[in-house]
């Protein structure tokens, strides 16, 4: 029987896609959004109304459907970004109080290292309204480094630079040593459709654990 799946942040569009993925894999989804209006109708979907910020309302939502994983997809208000780390900590307690196995959320790309060693949110050509964004995604990440005796495992998943809506391509290739994947030319880019596919796929490989990976082509 496949495991039951809780997701955060369906809607937009890196979720959307990821939520698509784990119905064509057939996976019992419960769709936790601010506005379970806007998910797509599905039988194997529940749709249930929370917010991150609203840690008691998910525990709820996630424990009482018995899921097994929790995926985020949240992105940070741009407007408050500050208000990201604390998102993060709340997805840890959901997670400890719920009892799922996994924790998979999505990240940013800005703090992968370049190869000099610089963090690509430092480097010269990022632009400078997005430093905001990386900055929590960044902080945010600091807060599952620092977990310890958690009993679930977490999973950070960052993008490659650039992503956004394309084909399925596969042949992508995913890193472990938080530095920024780039092919021969230097250009760093996955779709989001193949993004949404190594998402899912880290719901059943237990070879990651308790680490930050990245994906690109």
């Amino acid at each position: 029987m496949n495991k039951k799946i809780a997701i955060i942040g369906a809607t937009g569009m890196i979720g959307s896609r990821v939520l698509m993925e784990l119905i064509a894999r057939e996976y019992v989804i419960t769709a936790i959004s601010r506005n379970p209006f806007d998910l797509p109708g599905s039988t194997l979907i529940i749709a249930c109304e929370g917010d991150v910020m609203d840690s008691k309302v998910v525990t709820g939502h996630v424990k009482a459907l018995e899921n097994e994983v929790l995926i985020s997809v949240i992105n940070p208000d741009p407007a408050h970004p500050e208000t990201f780390v604390e998102a993060a900590r709340n997805l840890v307690k959901i997670a400890e109080d719920s009892g799922i196995d996994k924790l998979i959320t999505v990240g940013g790309a800005g703090s992968l290292l370049l190869p000099d060693g610089t963090m690509l949110m430092d480097s010269p050509d990022f632009p400078e309204s997005f430093k905001a964004i990386a900055k929590a995604h960044k902080e945010a990440l600091e807060v599952y480094t620092s977990l310890e005796g958690n009993k679930f495992n977490w999973i950070n998943v960052s993008p490659a630079s650039q992503i956004h809506p394309d084909e399925k391509r596969g042949g992508y290739r995913i890193g472990k040593d938080n530095h920024l994947l780039q092919d021969a030319s230097g250009r760093s880019f996955i779709s989001a459709e193949d993004f949404a596919s190594v998402v899912a796929d880290l719901i059943e490989d237990e070879t990651v654990r308790n680490q930050r990976i990245t994906v690109a082509y």
